[in-house]
């Protein structure tokens, strides 16, 4: 069941054309992604789904309705939000939650639970969090109040691979609870890690996908790697079976990377 729906979305800046024709359906419980250069339309483009602004041409919806009807639905982390410096973070997270229509009690057990477990004091002020804590109060705030959709303009800036890892795993429980998750990000392994589909976005979408499908849609060449030696050999798809069935040693096969399709997309 489609949960998001954008047809034909233009937006730009006086000459500057940021969204160019924009189409995409996002189901329920979907995670999906969208990649591209910086410059290249991403921010635009959430800030029209969350109803920041509206689309110059075209037209958006949000489970049936226009994005600014739909932001009970909705939990949002923009690319440059920045918390509350005056509060402490339960402070903070408590009073998203309360805006978000849960009670004070509710809002607070919840936020100190989702604090503690991304490992931070619930009593730390704002002001002295670190710039990766800062930004896991920003999650928690949008995801306090169990929202239907999550948008996430590049949540993970600023975290190290550590924390980068719990906030994965707590998304991909989002995901399994059915949520509907729309990330932008310039980490390609993020990217690969949680998304069922992903959006090449260069203003206009270049390529849609599945990561296997868009993968497969490369793959002149499988990569065929000795696990002793680290010897690799480039091989043909249509020459990939005749090879294996000759190979003399332990072998790992992979399709390009996530990485190198950017590359070839994006440069």
């Amino acid at each position: 069941m489609s949960q998001i729906e954008a047809r034909d979305i233009w937006k730009s800046y006086g000459k500057n054309v940021a969204n160019q024709g924009v189409s995409f359906t996002i189901n329920e419980g979907e995670f999906v992604t969208f990649l591209g250069p910086n410059g290249g339309g991403k921010t635009t483009l959430m800030r029209q789904i969350y109803g920041e602004l509206y689309p110059d041409r075209g037209e958006l919806r949000i489970m049936g309705e226009k994005p600014q009807r739909a932001l009970k639905f909705m939990g949002v982390v923009p690319q440059e939000g920045r918390p509350l410096d005056s509060l402490t973070a339960e402070e903070h997270v408590t009073l998203l939650g309360k805006l978000k229509n849960l009670s004070r009690e509710e809002a607070r057990a919840r936020g100190r639970e989702l604090l503690q477990s991304m490992g931070i004091d619930p009593r730390a002020r704002v002001d002295n969090l670190s710039g990766g804590n800062k930004r896991k109060v920003l999650i928690i705030s949008a995801i306090i109040s169990n929202p239907r959709v999550l948008i996430l303009d590049e949540p993970t800036v600023g975290l190290d691979p550590e924390a980068r890892r719990d906030v994965w795993n707590y998304l991909l429980e989002m995901k399994k609870d059915g949520k509907t998750i729309i990330l932008t990000t310039h980490y390609l392994e993020e990217a690969e890690t949680l998304s069922d589909r992903i959006y090449f976005l260069n203003k206009k979408i270049l390529l849609e996908g599945k990561v296997s499908e868009i993968k497969q849609r490369f793959s002149e060449y499988y990569e065929v790697t000795n696990v002793d030696t680290g010897e690799k050999h480039y091989v043909k798809r249509e020459e990939l079976k005749e090879f294996l069935g000759r190979a003399d040693f332990r072998f790992e096969v992979r399709l390009p990377s996530l990485e190198e399709i950017y590359m070839r997309l994006f440069q």
